[in-house]
């Protein structure tokens, strides 16, 4: 393939010059892997930005949606269309002539061929300088976690999960669809995301934990995952040596999940766990929930269970007003899309959500890594900082093998 023209017989090109077409078009543009699997998905919004309003899972169209922390009444869900979609197999290159277009988008595939084959480089969108986080010192977060464990035993709240951020300079040949790759390679069971939406900035990461999944309308997974430790191969995942802390932290987490099902009067449903997974150098506590949808005649509880569950207690706390109270005070910066959920949206007949962790905002030097811990009566503020250091590295780690 030369610059000035494409073959017909010869369609493929660096999903990096993909990427870059969609920056240059100030398109959204979102690149995900699902867990287990090892296939690449793409998808672009070729309208001037993404909807905005509360994401309804049985009327939506095709999409990726986006939604931060902060959702009241999940009206600031982003969902960037699929306008544009394609797929190739991990490790490959996408196929131009295999891209597909929805009805009226035709122009735009065009447009967007021609713009791989000028290729002019563009930089990914970054984040307004008002809207990136100020990092919390160690000596800052614990004071944040002691503060935390204080208001548990005066009865506030039984858990809340404080975060922080963590701040690394972007190698100088960083390349974003390379450090994606690496991500899939390292983190197979993961959910590896990159987004980017103009005017609001671009993030990747490889999250472990699922919000819901809704399989043909017929089936409806979600799942209670906490406590963390770093992954020693060599132990069976049997052996792992939970602490009383990390048990409760979990087990608050699932009762959650449960609460939410009571206030629908939902008790047809299947709990299988806990047990140990693994998510990269890390292992958590892990409780699924599966609910047949027909058997319950419930066709809406997709929609119905994202409202209940986020923000889950997994990455706010329990109850839920007191504990989100208490990090808006305590934090000292905006959460944006960290914990906030993310994920393809009726395609291929499924919708799958997860939650947004281990992730980092890019700026135009810096990555920002986002982590947070549970904390409980039982916590140690210095245990809680370390493993807010070890969920940081997810990504970071791999910055270095980044470089085109």
């Amino acid at each position: 393939m030369t610059h000035s023209t494409l073959s017909s017989t010869h369609t493929h090109l660096a999903p990096q010059r993909l990427l870059e077409t969609t920056w240059a078009l100030q398109w959204p543009t979102a690149v995900w892997r699902l867990p287990r699997e090892r296939t690449i998905h793409w998808l672009a919004d070729t309208q001037a930005q993404p909807l905005i309003g509360k994401l309804d899972l049985e009327e939506s169209p095709a999409g990726f949606a986006v939604a931060p922390f902060i959702n009241p009444e999940g009206g600031q869900t982003r969902l960037l269309r699929a306008d544009l979609y394609g797929q190739w197999p991990q490790g490959t290159s996408p196929d131009l002539a295999q891209l597909q277009a929805a009805e009226g988008a035709w122009p735009a595939l065009e447009q967007l061929k021609q713009g791989c084959i000028a290729h002019t480089p563009a930089h990914y969108p970054v984040p307004p300088n008002s809207s990136q986080p100020i990092a919390a010192s160690q000596t800052q977060y614990e004071a944040a976690v002691a503060a935390a464990i204080t208001s548990i035993k005066e009865g506030v709240f039984q858990k809340v999960v404080l975060s922080r951020t963590k701040r690394s300079a972007l190698p100088s040949n960083f390349e974003l669809y390379t450090l994606f790759m690496v991500l899939c390679e390292a983190y197979p069971q993961a959910f590896v995301y990159t987004f980017s939406i103009p005017g609001e900035g671009t993030w990747i990461g490889a999250t472990p934990e699922t919000l819901i999944q809704v399989e043909a309308g017929k089936t409806f997974r979600t799942v209670a995952l906490a406590g963390t430790q770093s992954h020693l191969p060599e132990r069976p995942l049997s052996q792992a040596p939970w602490t009383q802390k990390e048990i409760a932290e979990q087990a608050l987490v699932s009762r959650y999940i449960i609460n939410c099902f009571k206030k629908i009067r939902l008790r047809e449903f299947e709990e299988q766990g806990p047990r140990t997974v693994v998510a990269g150098h890390l292992i958590h506590l892990q409780t699924d929930f599966v609910v047949d949808m027909e058997a319950t005649n419930f066709p809406q509880l997709g929609t119905v269970m994202l409202d209940l569950l986020h923000p889950t207690s997994a990455i706010c706390g329990m109850p839920q007003p007191p504990a989100q109270a208490f990090l808006l005070a305590q934090e000292g910066y905006q959460r944006g899309f960290y914990s906030g959920y993310l994920g393809p949206v009726n395609i291929a007949d499924a919708s799958r959500l997860f939650v947004n962790l281990r992730c980092i905002q890019l700026t135009a030097q810096e990555a920002i890594a986002y982590a947070g811990a549970g904390v409980t009566e039982d916590s140690d503020p210095r245990k809680e900082w370390l493993e807010t250091e070890m969920k940081c590295q997810t990504v970071l780690r791999h910055l270095a093998k980044s470089e085109k």
